[in-house]
């Protein structure tokens, strides 16, 4: 390991609580020095780390006392080196930005965070990009489906539309409407079960992709996660349980196959972030063509852990090796480690009910992972976020065509046999509170074809 007093051109503070991180791919240069401040065990090894100082904080010290002391010690010793302060979990970038502010240290500040911390402020606070937004409104009090339809006509458009509670909202309790009668219905059948008095509607946009594009202010597009579906969306397919998949694209991928989405997310960079910000930016949107690229929202890291599977399946460089690359400013590209293979992962939701079989999924042309996520004879709930899945298949190859022949495949063909609870109520609710419901009748189904 480096001594601390060793002199370096970029000094980067990584800052960990529960995420164990891996930096194998990480390559050592002699112009930056990495240090680590974290819980004992955190680093899954320590080879490509200068300083690793272990601080053991009390297991509900939420506030992060113990870790925010020693990031403000190593702030002032290397003062002079305009170190960089990197977190890779939501719950560490408020006090993190806090120390920014206090020590003068480039990034984030806290009032800037209001955009990814609170949803109020992410709907009103648009900075310049209403025009490459999807409409909305937002709806307040006591639910009124006849009123409340009106207004979705005069400020979206109409229907379809897309329904959520403004706070806590998860997968059950978001609304695909497509007409008037069902948006009555809908908050006439949920008014006895949620207890929301803020509701934002959203128009709704068939035939285009879900994206999710991890960005910097020097480099620009640097991957992208995109929907292989076009005429339902992901939160959809969760709620029905039903399989979808995932593509992971490089940059280059990316601009062949999206063209004009690396402007637009440049685009929305500048009207967001400041010019001195290096971080990595993980942009949400929906691609219909280059004309029609919508903005849905944005963060500091991504969103899911198949997504950081995604990032990190072409062995190039993971979304943390990404994130202290993006700390040293423009980059020039090493394309001794460009992957030309295309990348994807199946997801199969998990539904509620016993697992009664690991079924065999066969090989096909593709290069192909199978991941398990639930054992035999185990319980499960309704799926109700990306990570929910009973079973995932990580499928890659350089002949895109034949990787979605393949995806399509193994879609179509994989039944999953599971001992589900036929309830006699089933709300569009959080299938946490089940409890609540009435007693229970086992029926063999599968997930494939419910």
């Amino acid at each position: 390991m480096t001594s601390v007093g060793s002199s370096s051109e970029h000094v980067i503070i990584i800052v960990l609580w529960k995420y164990r991180l891996s930096l194998y791919q990480w390559k050592r240069r002699d112009d930056v020095k990495i240090i680590v401040v974290a819980p004992p065990r955190m680093l899954v090894d320590e080879t490509n780390v200068d300083v690793y100082y272990q601080v053991e904080p009390p297991i509900r010290d939420h506030d992060h006392c113990l870790l925010m002391h020693k990031v403000r010690e190593l702030c002032s010793i290397f003062s002079s080196k305009n170190p960089k302060l990197v977190v890779f979990e939501r719950s560490l970038q408020r006090p993190i930005a806090q120390i920014r502010r206090d020590m003068e240290v480039d990034g984030f500040r806290p009032e800037q965070l209001l955009h990814f911390v609170h949803a109020e402020e992410a709907i009103t606070m648009r900075n310049g990009l209403a025009a490459i937004s999807l409409r909305q409104c937002s709806l307040s009090g006591t639910p009124q489906p006849d009123s409340w339809a009106e207004a979705v006509r005069n400020q979206i458009g109409g229907f379809p539309a897309v329904v959520r509670p403004l706070r806590h909202h998860c997968a059950h309790s978001v609304g695909f409407i497509r007409n008037e009668n069902e948006f009555k219905n809908w908050f006439r059948r949920n008014s006895s079960v949620h207890r929301n008095e803020h509701y934002v509607v959203q128009e709704y946009v068939d035939d285009g992709h879900e994206f999710n594009a991890v960005c910097s202010s020097a480099d620009g597009i640097l991957g992208c996660i995109s929907a292989i579906e076009t005429h339902r969306s992901v939160l959809e397919c969760i709620q029905n349980q039903q399989p979808y998949a995932l593509e992971y694209l490089s940059a280059n991928q990316t601009r062949d196959i999206f063209p004009g989405l690396e402007s637009f997310c440049i685009q929305v960079i500048k009207s967001i972030f400041p010019t001195s910000y290096l971080g990595l930016i993980f942009i949400r949107g929906y691609y219909k063509d280059h004309n029609e690229i919508f903005f849905l929202g944005f963060g500091l890291e991504p969103d899911s852990e198949t997504a950081r599977l995604l990032y990190a399946l072409p062995q190039s460089n993971p979304w943390e090796v990404l994130a202290l690359t993006a700390q040293l400013g423009p980059q020039r590209e090493d394309t001794s480690a460009i992957d030309n293979n295309y990348h994807l992962v199946i997801n199969f939701p998990s539904g509620e009910g016993v697992l009664i079989h690991q079924t065999n999924i066969l090989r096909r042309e593709s290069y192909m992972r199978v991941s398990w996520k639930s054992a035999e004879s185990a319980e499960m709930k309704d799926s109700d976020h990306l990570d929910d899945n009973v079973l995932q298949v990580f499928l890659w190859n350089s002949n895109r065509s034949q990787l979605l022949a393949d995806c399509i495949d193994i879609i179509n063909s994989t039944d999953i046999t599971i001992d589900r609870n036929a309830l006699n109520e089933r709300h569009s609710l959080c299938r946490k509170n089940v409890a609540k419901l009435t007693a229970k009748e086992l029926v063999r189904s599968c997930t494939t074809t419910d």
